[in-house]
């Protein structure tokens, strides 16, 4: 019964986080031509037994659909949820599709002290993972969603019990200026070069 009783316990323990990747914009609607700010993280980390599930690398790929955004592939950037020196690497990133995929420094398993991911991770239930920006190209509804998106334990396998969220964005049309504004500022300006040009 002694048995029964530490295993139970022990499974009820275990680290069996129910870990979560979601993304979020820096605003809820845009215009035409703003720029989109976006941030993905990993959340739900720490159980309500305060077990910690510390991952060591992780992947995502996106799909944007080209008429109505455009990826800026230089600004994609690690956040540091892997501590100092992560590989990381976006090959395969076009204006439609993000592909990332970042590993733990190899320093972290060798040199005592480094702060690897374990010391970016502690006592956080949620960690920033990658940053990137989009341009908005015409007006609609976004649903933005990974296609895939892992995080993996030290041996690069990926970890059960991961979900993903996304999130979802307006892009509005850009008001033309009315006819009669812009023929004022006409009026004002031919008025203005006029009354220059004379003195």
């Amino acid at each position: 019964m002694k048995k029964f009783f530490l295993l139970l316990m022990a499974a009820a323990t275990f680290n069996a986080n129910a870990a979560l990747i979601s993304i979020t914009t820096d605003k809820d609607t845009y215009s035409v031509g703003e720029t989109i700010m976006a941030t993905v993280s990993a959340t739900e980390l720490i159980n309500d037994n305060a077990v910690q599930t510390y991952f060591y690398g992780y992947n995502a790929l996106f799909n944007f659909d080209s008429s109505l955004l455009s990826l800026d592939v230089s600004s994609i950037f690690d956040l540091g949820a892997l501590g100092n020196q992560p590989v990381v690497g976006t090959n395969g990133s076009t204006e439609s599709t993000l592909s990332i995929i970042s590993i733990e420094s190899f320093l972290a398993a060798i040199v005592p002290l480094f702060e690897g991911a374990e010391f970016a991770q502690n006592g956080k239930s949620t960690v920033e993972l990658f940053s990137f920006n989009l341009l908005a190209l015409n007006a609609g509804t976004v649903e933005l969603s990974p296609v895939s998106s892992v995080i993996t334990n030290n041996g690069g396998v990926a970890l059960p019990n991961v979900s993903t969220e996304s999130t979802s964005f307006e892009i509005a049309q850009v008001p033309a200026p009315g006819t009669l504004a812009l023929s004022l500022l006409a009026l004002g300006g031919m008025f203005f070069t006029n009354k220059r040009a004379k003195s």
